[in-house]
């Protein structure tokens, strides 16, 4: 409500500045021939329109301080770290070994520092299949810019144990996660026939 009353008071106090420049430039009303709404010699205005108040400046009054408004620049947002994956499709590589070319990319801002890709592959029993003779395949490839992008190519051969009883006959589940000391995703699971 004070709100309201304060821009009231404000714009009469524009109205009054405005006339009294109109005035004291020669504007106002005077009388002329064939008159106003009321008839022969009754006072007209003869001020000219004036732009609205967007582009209209109006002089201070004398010894006046004017103050302007600082003007803000939006802040731009960083996006966080965040990574996605394009894996290519596996090709065979051996019975039990498969290849693939994957691109993993920060599509934050910020940096991504420590970079770690990470693959474990599992059974259809939930057994874990050791891989590269490890039990999964760790690749750092340090920081990473916002933006930026990495391809590798990477060659899994798991270890599916005597006669690889393990794998042959089963679907392979490989699970894939990227870790950083920002943040960790783990990706959509990929399955092999075997």
């Amino acid at each position: 409500m004070a709100a309201c009353i304060a821009v009231a008071v404000l714009v009469v106090i524009c109205a009054c500045l405005l006339l009294q420049g109109e005035a004291a430039a020669g504007g106002g009303k005077t009388s002329l021939p064939g008159g106003g709404p009321g008839g022969p010699g009754t006072p007209q205005s003869t001020a000219t329109p004036v732009p609205g108040p967007e582009t209209r400046t109006v002089p201070a009054p004398a010894g006046a301080v004017t103050a302007r408004a600082p003007t803000l620049a939006p802040t731009p947002t960083q996006r966080p770290v965040a990574f996605t994956l394009d894996a290519g499709a596996p090709v065979s590589c051996g019975l039990t070994c498969r290849e693939t070319t994957a691109t993993i990319t920060n599509t934050g801002d910020e940096t991504a520092h420590s970079v770690c890709v990470v693959i474990e592959l599992f059974n259809d029993a939930n057994e874990r299949i050791p891989i590269n003779s490890g039990p999964s395949v760790e690749r750092c490839i340090g920081d990473m810019a916002g933006g930026s992008s990495r391809t590798e190519t990477v060659q899994v051969n798991a270890d599916c144990g005597f006669l690889a009883t393990r794998c042959v006959g089963h679907t392979l589940v490989l699970k894939t996660r990227v870790t950083s000391l920002e943040k960790t995703v783990q990706f959509p699971d990929t399955f092999i026939s075997v």
